[in-house]
């Protein structure tokens, strides 16, 4: 038949045009300001924190385990607590005029950078909170970080705590620091640094959490080296530990807390995250408590809990097969590695996001007290808002950051790729384009498994009842407007490591920026109030992107119509 070579041929063609069908949309990429790729750190650091203060973008790099010198081999310690080895911070600031300038072919100069402070600590730091900010910015407060000493037989465990004061001149803030002794000798897996007081949970403990209270002039002179150690000699206890709180069998354990906005004077409310790795499962509780003055203590206000199963690929890797080499084994330990509780929060702790479940984050937010109609009485209302990034399957959340206005909300994951979400006012933007959905997305709408993505969204207004029967309008929802790749975003193998939303106002309006910091100790920054030009998701645009594999795809179906040609003139 002389018609079979182009049958094949139009055949081959359109099953590249169909794999350029189920391509994805690209997310709009917000507007480059400042790049760089500089390898500033010989070690890359556990933890990183960028703050703004003044005129000034500070960032803070922290080593939990560094061996000083003259200790090398010293290092005792299979678990969090550790002799020979310290603590270590270094600092540095740079103006933030300087990074954003217009963008101008992405500028690498790094000697705008000045270092601040470098300081060892005592003892090996476990864990580093972020202080709350507040709405009037009295909070000088910025973070605190939990170390540890051994002195003969007995432990003690002390948080460093960092604010900020007016600098010599004025103008530039500086960083102090004054060190609290924590109460007890019981390990302490979780700690958050609050506006008065922190709040720290212990492994065991017969509650759930504690709160120490801070002196009113933590922030008043003397500072750092000539301040005295603060001592906390108790504790408040808080919720008791109720029965079946966690599983049986439990492998590992994380815990996260903080607290949260609560409008009744002096009452304390927290939300805690418990996730339990057993065998097969793991195990999330989420609980929200506080210390009403109405009742006796503490009581809980609402618990969620839910339970995943582990891999499935798990039970599959080890049916009976030899297994050889180490990289499995690698591969399985770290598949099992349990996510840690990573809390941020807006202004007055208002708006809290956190991962929970591999790319599924979490929003609690405080709604505004509403009337009960049947009884006159007011009542608070939170809401819970589920978002599933959309990551591989096999990915992880590494790190959240939300604005104080709690509007914007970046999540980046372990494949290097940062998700930029909008809600409310923030997702009104007519400059930025609207990612337009590709064949799958509409598959997904067309079988209900996605909702549509209505581009013209404004603030709900609907309301819903609650189970005390009031009537709120829900918080508007995330929608994820833009992604920053390593790619297009020049972020490369580098992990970032930390996200700060800064806002600039100018007499040409609002400005919108992110700070993105790389584990090496670069940052960038981009606007996003900007995108980029970039082009639709089509048959052209899936040429260029993919022109390697569409080549072997051509050739391969050259070789096929040139041996059926050749037949068929037989």
């Amino acid at each position: 038949m002389q018609w079979r070579p182009l049958i094949l041929l139009f055949c081959g063609i359109a099953v590249i045009y169909l794999a350029s069908l189920l391509q994805e949309t690209p997310y709009p990429h917000p507007l480059k300001v400042y790049t760089s790729d500089t390898t500033r750190w010989r070690h890359a650091p556990d933890e990183t924190i960028l703050t703004t203060a003044g005129d000034y973008l500070y960032l803070t790099a922290i080593r939990y385990n560094v061996e000083p010198a003259g200790f090398k081999g010293l290092r005792h310690g299979t678990g969090d607590l550790k002799t020979g080895v310290v603590g270590h911070l270094a600092q540095i600031r740079r103006p933030i005029s300087d990074l954003v300038k217009d963008y101008a072919n992405g500028s690498t100069e790094e000697h705008g950078w000045t270092q601040t402070f470098q300081h060892d600590l005592p003892g090996a730091i476990s864990k580093v909170s972020h202080a709350i900010t507040t709405q009037d910015g009295s909070n000088l407060l910025q973070f605190g970080v939990m170390y540890h000493v051994v002195e003969n037989e007995t432990t003690r465990h002390y948080v460093r705590i960092y604010y900020l004061r007016d600098g010599d001149d004025g103008v530039s803030p500086l960083f102090e620091y004054k060190d609290v002794r924590m109460p007890g000798t019981t390990w302490i897996n979780a700690f958050s640094l609050e506006e008065n007081g922190i709040l720290f949970a212990r492994d065991p403990d017969h509650y759930g959490f504690r709160m120490a209270h801070l002196p009113h002039d933590l922030t008043k002179g003397p500072h750092s080296e000539d301040a005295e150690e603060i001592v906390i000699h108790e504790s408040v206890p808080g919720v008791s530990i109720t029965e079946y709180n966690q599983p049986r069998h439990v492998e590992h354990h994380h815990r996260g807390l903080c607290r949260v906005l609560s409008p009744v004077g002096d009452t304390y409310r927290v939300i805690s995250l418990d996730i339990y790795k057993t065998e097969n499962a793991y195990h999330y509780n989420m609980t929200l408590a506080d210390n009403s003055t109405k009742d006796d203590g503490w009581h809980i206000i609402d618990h969620k809990h839910q339970a995943s199963q582990v891999y499935s690929e798990d039970q599959i890797d080890y049916i009976g097969f030899a297994d050889v080499s180490q990289f499995q084994q690698q591969q399985q330990q770290q598949r099992w590695h349990v996510p840690q509780p990573l809390f941020s929060r807006s202004n007055n702790g208002r708006s809290i996001v956190f991962p929970y479940v591999q790319t599924m984050a979490v929003t609690l937010d405080y709604v505004d007290h509403r009337m009960n109609e049947k009884t006159n009485e007011f009542s608070e209302y939170y809401s819970w808002l589920n978002n599933d990034i959309p990551a591989p399957y096999d990915a992880s959340i590494m790190g959240m950051s939300i604005n104080q206005e709690g509007n914007l909300l970046a999540v980046w994951s372990d494949y290097n790729t940062i998700y930029i979400y909008k809600r409310g006012s923030a997702n009104n933007t007519p400059s930025i384009p609207r990612r337009s959905p590709s064949l799958l997305d509409r598959i997904d709408q067309w079988l209900a498994i996605a909702d549509m993505d209505d581009d013209t969204e404004e603030e709900s207004h609907d309301t819903k009842q609650t189970q005390q029967g009031h009537q709120v309008a829900p918080p508007p929802e995330w929608k994820l407007r833009m992604a920053i790749t390593r790619t297009e975003g020049h972020l490369g193998l580098n992990p970032v490591s930390a996200i700060k939303f800064w806002n600039s106002t100018t007499k040409d309006g609002q400005r919108n920026y992110i700070f993105v910091a790389l584990a090496g100790g670069g940052v960038n920054s981009y606007m996003i109030d900007q995108a980029e030009d970039f082009e639709d998701a089509n048959f052209w645009t899936y040429l260029k992107r993919n022109w390697n594999m569409v080549t072997a795809m051509t050739m391969i179906i050259a070789g096929f119509v040139y041996n059926e040609y050749r037949n068929h003139s037989l």
